[in-house]
């Protein structure tokens, strides 16, 4: 733990730090915490001797033989470790060789010496003072985390806008709203189900197995028959004897399990796609339904109680997540896309307007580097500078370079 403590304290300190062949780097940024899965922290930035920048993963041990004990030289989730980080003094004379560290690609990693972190009794030798700043963001702070919102909200806009030109406007938000129903490790995996499972697929299969008789409602025969779809479509049962089709296109996602609240595994999570699905036979599909939304709502957050759905399934926090990140710039896609002038503002006014998301990692993750470089976020009021605060994490703090070329009070959005 003190070895790990004293590398998250060198961030930003710009202390050199040496390799057992001689280079010397510089911790721009030591990276986010990985938790119990996989490398100690992930997205790490270090600066070169020559002046280059180095951004991977970063695995904290005591010695070099760890790498080895722990297993990580055959697991392919270090596989993107870029330094292995060890307390003891590496040797650089050809008396003490070693087994190179490799990963599971056989690939070697090198190893970099943070013993000079701490002292001979185990105290952190450097501390980061955060500056002297004040957590109100009002004034200049604010407009450029406002900036910075509409800065990611633009280019998801732009992301969104090409997969509805490809995939078109349903399956495009189709793929969006089930990434946001997945925890960070399987947003990929579900927005793969979607294109094994697209909504002109399941736009079909509405009226099969309409088995009047099982004593349920209609509502919860269309939330059955859409769970049998997704947890085949998914891998995690077999064919329902009643689809129109033997085999779906593409390969079974792959999953990864949760390793804490049962509601992240995506068996759980994929209870909350059958019920969304089951919305959409009733409302005409997904942009179908995202339209009459907008359209009835008189705020932001009258959208968001739209997607809360399953009695709990899909609650208030993971339903506006979804409608900030998938629908709204879904919607102002769509907008640009047909030249709808009054769509496209009514999807920017309801991003602005949008009550604060619930926090995540990334975001409590950013808020700690910007306090280490002296500016203090407290809690924000409202998803726009939520949104912003992770963006200056993505396109500023993971690359240094590319931020001193920045202007930062640059408005992507026009009001």
């Amino acid at each position: 733990m003190v070895l790990h403590e004293a590398w998250r304290r060198a961030d930003g300190s710009r202390v050199p730090l040496s390799t057992a062949d001689g280079k010397q780097y510089r911790v721009l940024y030591s990276g986010m915490p990985g938790g119990s899965y996989g490398p100690d922290f992930r997205d790490a930035v270090l600066e070169g001797d020559d002046g280059s920048e180095v951004v991977g993963d970063v695995e904290v041990h005591r010695d070099s033989a760890d790498w080895f004990t722990h297993g990580h030289d055959s697991d392919p989730k270090y596989g993107r470790v870029t330094f292995h980080a060890v307390g003891t003094k590496l040797a650089n004379d050809a008396s003490t060789a070693r087994a190179p560290v490799v990963n599971s690609l056989g690939f070697e990693v090198p190893e970099l010496d943070i013993g000079q972190l701490i002292d001979y009794q185990g105290k952190q030798t450097f501390k980061r003072s955060g500056g002297a700043s004040s957590d109100n963001v009002d004034g200049s702070a604010g407009a450029w985390l406002d900036a910075m919102g509409d800065e990611r909200f633009a280019l998801k806009i732009s992301s969104m806008r090409m997969d509805v030109e490809r995939f078109g406007p349903d399956l495009a938000l189709q793929m969006a709203i089930f990434e946001g129903l997945g925890f960070p490790r399987n947003r990929g995996a579900f927005r793969h189900l979607a294109k094994r499972l697209p909504w002109a697929f399941l736009a079909g299969c509405v009226r099969l197995n309409a088995d009047v008789g099982d004593g349920r409602d209609g509502g919860s025969r269309l939330v059955a028959r859409a769970t049998e779809l997704l947890r085949w479509g998914a891998g995690f049962s077999e064919r329902p004897s009643w689809s129109p089709v033997r085999r779906l296109a593409g390969d079974v996602p792959s999953w990864t399990a949760a390793s804490g609240r049962p509601l992240n595994h995506p068996k759980a999570r994929l209870v909350a796609g059958a019920h969304l699905v089951a919305a959409w036979w009733c409302s005409g599909g997904p942009l179908r339904q995202a339209l009459t939304a907008i359209g009835d709502a008189e705020r932001s957050s009258n959208m968001r109680e739209r997607y809360c759905v399953g009695d709990g399934a899909l609650g208030a926090g993971r339903a506006g997540e979804i409608v900030v990140n998938a629908v709204l710039p879904a919607l102002a896609a769509w907008a640009e896309a047909g030249r709808d002038d009054a769509l496209y503002a009514n999807a920017l006014r309801f991003y602005r307007e949008h009550p604060s998301l619930p926090m995540n990692a990334v975001y409590e993750e950013a808020r700690h580097v910007l306090a280490s470089r002296g500016v203090r976020v407290g809690r924000l009021r409202g998803a726009r500078r939520q949104q912003g605060v992770m963006h200056i994490y993505r396109s500023m703090i993971l690359r240094p370079r590319v931020t001193r070329q920045l202007n930062l009070g640059h408005r992507a959005l026009s009001s």
